[in-house]
């Protein structure tokens, strides 16, 4: 049985191409609408294939833990007096890191953020001014941000599979 079958490392690798084809949709549009969808959606699955990667990872350590998250995996790894190299890695890179970049994106794309309190403006000939705000979306990230992740959390998931061995 091949290590994608045993593991289910399919979904990961889905994830990891969903993503990119909506990168790529995000690129070639020039619809303000769809590409935010787009790269909304690139969001989405780069947060879907770190989850996907968990879940191959409780089934490679042979967890009971049909919904891991890095706690869950890590306390079910103490509990035999084990630890996980990729918990540990992935737990620095959810702090500092890009994907603690990653799962502010998503916490964005989950709820609007909050707008800025409008300042009180005095009336001056600087009202005159067209004022420069921020768009909407301002706090999606771009593409090319979007590709950078993809291509770490992919590098970083085949270096985590080149190492497990056989548990």
């Amino acid at each position: 049985m091949s290590r994608v079958a045993r593991y289910h490392a399919d979904r990961t690798n889905q994830k990891l191409y969903f993503a990119r084809l909506a990168c790529q949709q995000a690129e070639q549009t020039d619809k303000v609408q769809q590409g935010q969808g787009a790269r909304e959606s690139a969001v989405f699955h780069l947060q879907g294939a770190v989850l996907a990667f968990l879940q191959e990872l409780a089934r490679y350590y042979r967890l009971d833990d049909p919904r891991p998250t890095l706690k869950s995996i890590k306390e079910k790894m103490a509990a035999r007096e084990q630890v996980s190299p990729e918990i540990s890695i992935l737990e620095q890179l959810s702090q500092q890191g890009f994907l603690a970049e990653l799962n502010r994106a998503y916490a964005f794309c989950q709820y609007a953020p909050e707008p800025p309190a409008p300042a009180p403006e005095e009336e001056s000939s600087s009202m005159l001014i067209i004022k420069v705000t921020q768009s909407p979306q301002a706090w999606l990230p771009d593409v090319q941000i979007l590709r950078e992740w993809h291509r770490e959390l992919l590098q970083l998931i085949e270096g985590f599979r080149d190492e497990m061995v056989e548990f």
